[in-house]
């Protein structure tokens, strides 16, 4: 006879407890643990997605190529991103806000990838067979080989996937899913788990590439236990930068670099890649305003061109404002102690707002000399010189250090038509070096920094 087991889980981190607690244990988030219970069988036990007992190998007996060549889409920028194409036997996780153009990217990858003679199958939770084809009537894409199956019964998907066998499998979305075994409902933290766990093994026991569509919450986390990003093999988020602009990011991928990005544009006809993104931006910036300074972001192998810009007020308030989108505040605050340290200034009447511009953000600290550069323009209310760009992280002693990728951003600098590059002084020579036909600035300090900029204005 089944018995059912009860626990509490909770839905920060996933850490089981034998009973109710004001606060997780592991996390210590307050407040989030959940009653689940499981149905138990007395008899049975789990096996290895390898089969009944998995093999002890040596390393270098093992033979790679057994995981067959990634498929290439065609989709330059999701190839980029992904490490080069799919991987058959991948299981990987989606996520995104609602209608950022998740559901649109993935029946543009499933018609490609259709096109190299895959079997594909679409299996939604949330949308009927009607919608999905009135989207697809909307993309124009190639419909005859796209299989697709609306259940949400984990139970009823994996038979299909036993007997159908294909070979490239789009969840949508892994929070619908719900297994009989369960109690729980959809979306809760061990549905997540479990349903996430059983497609995974499916993935590897078959050589099927899986990807999940995953919710994302309010505070841009993907929706359910954090034992789902462990799980899979590489983690996208895909994410508006300015209407219609879009941006697909790695967080993880066990396949390929991390940190690399992909640039799209939503049209009626669905996402276009941006071949060339900077000229998109230089045509869409004015120059000569007061307090804005452009940022050469260098993440995964491409160098991105950003508008970083700071408004300084004064204020009458006993605590100036210190607010940042796109940066960290914490960051901000930092650089704004630093330069009333080193620099005399007193800003303690004045509120301080950044803005990076397009919805990016950013978490490299070589963000720090634009920000100082843009902060200083908007102090002294006179613009920074035209066509001119920086990198650099600013430390607590005043200084600027050198950052990864300088000769990378330098490179697109001079191929975009800046004239002057603002960077730290110790990879000035080693620039040079490399023959960098662009005007480099070297910035060792803030005093520096500061006088540059004066002698410009």
């Amino acid at each position: 006879m089944s018995k059912t087991v009860k626990k509490f889980v909770c839905e920060k981190c996933g850490q089981e407890h034998l009973q109710w607690s004001g606060r997780c244990t592991a996390c210590g988030t307050w407040n989030s643990l959940v009653e689940e219970s499981k149905v138990a069988s007395p008899k049975g036990r789990q096996t290895s997605w390898l089969g009944e007992r998995a093999p002890i190998s040596k390393l270098g007996e093992i033979d790679s190529s057994s995981m067959g060549e990634r498929w290439q889409t065609g989709v330059a920028e999701f190839d980029r991103v992904i490490g080069g194409g799919v991987l058959p036997g991948s299981f990987g996780l989606l996520g995104g806000t609602p209608g950022v153009g998740k559901s649109t990217l993935i029946l543009q990858l499933m018609a490609r990838i259709a096109s190299l003679g895959k079997e594909v199958l679409y299996i939604s939770g949330e949308e009927s067979a009607g919608q999905i084809k009135e989207r697809a009537n909307r993309l124009a894409v190639d419909q005859s080989q796209i299989q697709v199956l609306c259940e949400s019964n984990l139970e009823e998907i994996l038979g299909h996937l036993e007997r159908e066998r294909p070979q490239f499998v789009v969840v949508d979305s892994i929070q619908t899913l719900f297994s009989v075994e369960f109690p729980a409902s959809p979306g809760s933290v061990t549905q997540v788990r479990e349903s996430a766990a059983l497609l995974m093994r499916f993935a590897k026991a078959k050589g099927a590439a899986v990807m999940l569509i995953g919710h994302v919450t309010k505070d841009g986390t993907i929706a359910g236990p954090k034992t789902l990003e462990h799980m899979v093999d590489y983690v996208l988020y895909l994410e508006g930068v300015g209407e219609p602009g879009r941006l697909l990011r790695s967080v993880k991928n066990r396949f390929g670099n991390l940190s690399e990005i992909g640039l799209f544009k939503m049209t009626p006809k669905g996402l276009a890649e941006l071949a060339n993104p900077n000229q998109l931006f230089l045509e869409q910036f004015h120059w000569g305003k007061p307090g804005m300074a452009i940022f050469a972001n260098f993440e995964g192998s491409r160098t991105l061109f950003m508008e970083v810009q700071v408004l300084v007020g004064d204020t009458e308030q006993r605590q100036p404002a210190r607010m940042a989108v796109g940066l960290e505040r914490n960051r901000l605050q930092v650089m704004v102690a630093v330069m009333e340290k080193h620099l005399g200034l007193d800003l303690s009447g004045n509120d301080v707002y950044l803005n990076l511009a397009g919805g990016f953000r950013v978490g490299e600290t070589a963000i720090d000399m634009a920000v100082v550069a843009a902060l200083l323009s908007s102090h002294l209310n006179k613009p920074l010189p035209e066509r001119s760009v920086f990198a650099g992280e600013l430390a607590l002693t005043g200084e600027f250090r050198v950052v990864p990728g300088l000769e990378e951003r330098a490179s697109e600098a001079e191929r975009c038509g800046f004239t002057k590059f603002y960077l730290p002084q110790r990879a000035l020579a080693r620039l040079e070096k490399k023959g960098v036909r662009l005007e480099m600035v070297g910035i060792d300090t803030l005093d520096q920094l500061m006088r540059q900029v004066a002698e410009t204005l």
